[in-house]
């Protein structure tokens, strides 16, 4: 999957329009209030990667957190943050930024959050490695790194990756998919979503590699109940909680 394709799709005003609607239509998740409260200090600084329409980073400046700098991709996407941020009175920092090359200096952040299963729409595993290292630099020593994804081996996914593998194996995969577990689907209105599907194990690896120890992994439904609005945006993600390492000298 071309990540330019991903970016344009971010781009579209109805796609930037839906994510504006979530942010008080949706807004923080309960197991996301609980993951972030109990991890992230209220004085902390906090970067948000791939922030849409400022969803998280609004429900947590309501919560109490005023050092958040949240980034996008897609500059619709900011320029949209930063007047709805204008409407509601937060003062989040809203930036453009590319997740797998950031502009900050190393050890610039406390806590890192990429929501929303936003990692895993990063195409190639070379790249999302690419975004985990940015995140484990920009971050200071016992900072943690909280992100959403999905879990391919779900006994409720099996059948239809069981189906995708026969189709790969037949050589009849949609040419824009790279590598097994990328998905593209429909959203309604003419677009069409790129997401990787992982395995979780893949997920770990790859946050060792960067450089993070992984502290908690559970599903959202294993964390808190959530009213209707919130699992009809999103399916029953699994949220991970990775550690950069204190440096001892």
């Amino acid at each position: 999957m071309d990540a330019e394709k991903v970016r344009n799709y971010f781009e579209r005003l109805n796609v930037v329009c839906d994510y504006a609607r979530a942010v008080e239509g949706v807004g923080l998740w309960e197991s996301e209030k609980k993951i972030f409260c109990g991890r992230i200090g209220r004085d902390s600084e906090s970067l948000e990667l791939g922030c849409g329409a400022g969803r998280i980073a609004h429900g947590l400046f309501r919560l109490g957190y005023k050092r958040i700098t949240a980034t996008d991709f897609s500059s619709n996407m900011i320029d949209v943050a930063r007047a709805v941020a204008r409407e509601l009175g937060d003062s989040v920092d809203y930036r453009v930024e590319d997740a797998r090359s950031l502009s900050f200096p190393d050890g610039s952040f406390d806590a890192a959050i990429f929501g929303f299963n936003g990692l895993m729409q990063i195409p190639g595993r070379s790249q999302r490695r690419r975004a985990m290292s940015e995140a484990h630099r920009v971050l200071r020593g016992g900072g943690v790194f909280i992100f959403t994804t999905h879990d391919r081996d779900l006994p409720s996914n099996c059948a239809y990756w069981e189906r995708e593998r026969a189709l790969w194996e037949r050589g009849g995969r949609n040419p824009d998919l790279d590598e097994f577990g990328d998905r593209v689907y429909g959203d309604g209105s003419g677009g069409n979503i790129y997401i990787h599907s992982p395995v979780l194990s893949d997920v770990e690896a790859d946050l060792r590699a960067a450089g993070f120890g992984v502290c908690f992994r559970a599903r959202r439904s294993e964390i808190a109940a959530e009213p209707a609005r919130v699992r009809e945006f999103s399916d029953d993600c699994v949220f991970w909680v990775a550690e950069k390492p204190m440096i001892i000298s």
